[in-house]
């Protein structure tokens, strides 16, 4: 055999031997391709390189990829034979089981004669598989492979008749003289996108952290997961991609893949694992008094759990998240109730010291179907509403409620209602809650119910009511109820009076000067002075984190002040960063859903503004809640959504949604109102109507330049400016006192346009660049462009027009008025432009002139006129010069 010939040992397959080697290879082949179809390759840059050197380099025999099972052994050993196969080469393969094992040649009976002479049986295989000395052999599962087998290998290799890749558990003691590839999971980046490879499209955040949980990078799990989702349709598309809406169920192929690895255990050792799946994190030394130390080593050994230590405690996790789905789903009712009765006997034995041992206890006996008396169950319900358990400090507190002392849990239960946004119900408990509980309790209890009047009802006046009925307290406590009145202050009062409650605030002793010193970084970022909120909150941040552990909310507070200001400084990269980091730090927590909207609010803009307009409908649509009773932050969110669909080119949709967060606004939500006015004017611009689009903005400008929301006026003058409105003016004169640079371009964008100055928008555009917004600098490219062809200037239009295109080409389906005004469209006039705009939507000629009071014979003179002008025969050609054709 020459050098180059090779043996390859892949993954598993049940093809029965056929007759021939050559009808064997065809059907190896066929297994091969199936698993590249039935798995896409992603990652392993790294392993692949390095198994294709070490089975071709001339100083190696074959290398050996070693890995759990469902790492992927077998999908590299493909795409390693795809990149050597060829030049004359021939592939067979063997798959060794557990019924080949014990046979001698069993993995490799389809490929050698079965009446092999008795005097060299090795010699005789080897010279029937080197008959074609091209052949390149493939052979699966090396741990089973029988010892004839695996002494064949050798003979092949240590006559340098072939080279060998096997695929093996980490367990198999690697006989052969080969390089070891060891293969991990996947990384979270490389598991994402297999997952999203194998859905053929985006998946939003939750179902991504959903399936890494419970996948942990094992791309064999990933799929089995998919197709699990898919089948029972808890997995399926939607507006941010593809979302699991849903339990995660093992059954069929899934349940199949766990089960082996948990059908081979001993009654005991699988009566422990049970133990860990309700139990886990669980102490080692309470484990081991449950079973014994030996069947905890022997679980330990095989995998299926892990052991942490961590200040010198030991604690015991199961191998794999499914193992657990898969044991609690299995294990019979009267056995696990069994197990969680021992688990809570074990922990009151060794003494329930340790935080969160109440919480654990109390648990083990409710689903053991063991009584609690209301003081351990209220006090359980506490820890659980701290760990943000939602739905067992719920059940938790419903105990206490039917033993007849609700008086114990009211507080916890209507926090837990308005974070389940059942906002009607929680004002009950708690208004109940506040006639039967003590004063001492009452200003907390007030406070919390304010924030659900106000943030989730929309009822200002009876949340000030009720906070103004708690006014007789000591000092400390009357700081905190105006601290709370100011937190509602921010979205519906004027920031100039917001201002002085915050100056009262900061002269105050202790904490109260830290929160009033907050609520000032709040004024000042929606003023529009994003660099004095950056240093307000630096200079407050070790006041913060003195007072977290009794405060934890003023650090959350200053997080987001500080990203937020990140993003109209323009420092987008650091926005973006910190932003992600906070969804990643939500979703991993779970916490309440409405903490997801700061950041995803934050990344959706940003999307918008590079120009990735399908990414912000993403983004942002994967946790919006149409619900007939809208929370505050829904509206927001609703109202974001609907920008960037507009900007998606989906103005129908986008008005479907603007129209939910109108309907959802109250008079008391002021800053959120203003959210939807700036939505408004894209919406009616994606719809054509761009004129109107520019009065909208302009109405929005107004309303917050009244309000002192001068970081809403600076966006939507800078819309106007797009829309065509000269607000340079304004713009100008704000930029003045602000040196946040994404304000300086703003103004100097709108004057350059109000100007029709070309070098001055190339300049603009060099700004927006150095902030991210792309798609701002992209318009004024366009805009330059334009101006040059109108000048005559028609090499400096087709260079600037070429550079807005190299941006638009990274654009994820984003559409502006400012972005459609290409060389095509120079030559028409405001008017005309405007009606090609509305001809574009599907509107007829009567319906624009309707719409733009107009006579119907104008606008089909105007048509006229655009289409000669465009060398364009009707409304067919005119859509796909504004790229929606």
């Amino acid at each position: 055999m020459s050098a180059d010939g090779a043996i390859l040992v892949i993954g598993r397959g049940p093809t029965p031997p056929p007759r021939s080697v050559r009808r064997y290879l065809t059907s190896a082949d066929v297994h091969i391709q199936t698993v590249i179809d039935q798995l896409p390759f992603v990652g392993r840059d790294d392993e692949l390189r390095n198994a294709t050197r070490a089975l071709t380099a001339a100083e190696h025999r074959g290398v050996l990829l070693v890995g759990e099972a469902g790492v992927g052994k077998s999908r590299l050993a493909a795409e390693v034979l795809a990149r050597i196969s060829g030049n004359g080469r021939t592939v067979a393969h063997c798959y060794a089981t557990v019924a080949t094992s014990a046979i001698p040649f069993g993995a490799l009976a389809s490929l050698i004669p079965a009446d092999l002479p008795t005097s060299n049986p090795l010699r005789a295989a080897a010279e029937h598989l080197t008959a074609d000395r091209r052949l390149v052999l493939a052979v699966d599962d090396a741990h089973l492979l029988d010892d004839a087998s695996v002494a064949l290998l050798q003979y092949l290799m240590r006559h340098d008749l072939a080279r060998v890749l096997c695929t093996a558990r980490p367990e198999w003691p690697g006989t052969l003289d080969l390089v070891s590839v060891p293969l991990e999971a996947l990384g979270r980046d490389d598991a994402d996108a297999l997952l999203e490879s194998l859905l053929g499209g985006p998946v939003d955040a939750t179902t991504r952290h959903l399936v890494w949980t419970n996948s942990r990078g094992n791309p064999l799990y990933v799929k089995e997961i998919v197709a699990a989702g898919r089948h029972s349709g808890v997995l399926a598309p939607s507006a941010a991609g593809w979302c699991w809406d849903g339990p995660l169920e093992l059954s069929g192929r899934l349940a199949e893949v766990v089960d082996h690895s948990l059908d081979r255990l001993a009654p005991a050792h699988r009566r422990a694992l049970e133990v860990v799946a309700y139990g886990e994190p669980l102490e080692l030394d309470l484990l081991s008094s449950l079973t014994t130390p030996e069947v905890v080593d022997d679980l330990e050994a095989q995998g299926l759990v892990r052991v942490e230590t961590s200040r010198s405690r030991a604690h015991v996790r199961l191998g794999h998240p499914l193992y657990g789905t898969r044991l609690r789903a299995t294990c019979p009712t009267l056995r696990a109730r069994s197990h969680r009765r021992a688990l809570a006997d074990g922990v009151e034995a060794f003494g329930a010291r340790r935080g969160g041992d109440l919480l654990r206890v109390v648990t083990w006996r409710l689903d053991g179907g063991s009584p609690a008396s209301p003081e351990l169950l209220a006090r359980a319900a506490q820890q659980a509403l701290t760990a943000q358990d939602w739905e067992l400090a719920e059940r938790l507190c419903r105990e206490v409620v039917a033993q007849g002392e609700t008086w114990r849990v009211g507080l916890v239960l209507g926090l837990v209602l308005m974070y389940r946004r059942r906002c009607e119900q929680a004002e009950d408990v708690l208004a109940a809650t506040m006639k039967e509980s003590s004063p001492e309790s009452q200003v907390q209890l007030a406070c919390i119910r304010a924030f659900n009047l106000f943030f989730g009802l929309g009822r200002l006046d009876e949340a000030l009511d009720v906070l103004d009925s708690t006014s007789d307290v000591p000092e400390e406590q009357q700081h905190t109820l105006l601290h709370t009145g100011l937190t509602f202050a921010v979205e519906y009062a004027p920031l100039g009076l917001v201002r002085v409650g915050a100056a009262m605030l900061m002269e105050s002793p202790g904490w109260a000067a830290t929160a009033g010193q907050q609520v000032l970084s709040y004024c000042q970022l929606f003023a529009g002075r994003s660099r004095e909120a950056l240093a307000s909150v630096a200079a407050n941040e070790q006041a913060v984190l003195s007072w977290r552990d009794r405060f934890p909310g003023l650090r959350n507070g200053a997080e987001g002040i500080r990203t937020e200001a990140l993003l109209h400084a323009g420092d987008f990269d650091a926005a973006e960063s910190r932003g992600r980091r906070m969804l990643a730090d939500v979703l991993e927590e779970s916490r309440w859903a409405v903490t997801q909207a700061p950041p995803r609010l934050l990344l959706s803009r940003l999307a918008r503004l590079r120009g990735q307009a399908g990414t912000a409908v993403r983004m942002i649509a994967e946790s919006v809640e149409y619900t007939e009773a809208p929370l505050m932050w829904d509206l927001l969110m609703l109202a974001e959504l609907a920008q960037s669909l507009a900007l998606n080119g989906q103005p129908e949709r986008a008005e479907e949604v603007l129209a939910r967060a109108a309907y959802g606004l109250h008079p008391s939500w002021r800053m959120a109102g203003f959210a939807v006015s700036l939505a408004r004017p894209w919406v009616l611009a994606a719809s054509g109507r761009v004129a109107e689009a520019a009065t909208a903005a302009l109405e929005t400008a107004a309303m917050t330049r009244a309000h002192g929301a001068h970081a809403d006026e600076i966006v939507a003058l800078h819309d106007a400016a797009r829309f065509g409105a000269d607000t340079s003016g304004r713009l100008a004169a704000l930029a003045m006192t602000r040196q946040e640079p994404l304000t300086q371009a703003y103004a100097a964008h709108a004057c350059a346009r109000a100007a029709h100055e070309p070098r001055a928008l190339e300049t603009t555009a060099s700004a927006f660049m150095r902030c991210g917004a792309t798609l701002y600098a992209a318009e004024a490219l366009a805009e330059a462009s334009r101006l040059h062809r109108l000048a005559g200037k028609l090499r400096e239009a087709e260079q600037l027009a070429r550079q807005a295109g190299v941006l638009t080409a990274r654009f994820d389906r984003a559409t502006t008025p400012g972005l459609v005004v290409g060389s095509s469209l120079a030559s028409l006039t405001p008017r005309q432009l405007e009606i090609a705009r509305l001809a574009v939507t599907g509107l007829t000629n009567s319906e624009i002139a309707v719409r733009l009071t107009i006579s119907k014979r104008t606008v089909d003179n105007h048509l006229h006129t655009t289409y000669a002008a465009l060398g364009l025969t009707g409304r067919t050609g005119l859509r796909t010069i504004f790229g929606l054709a």
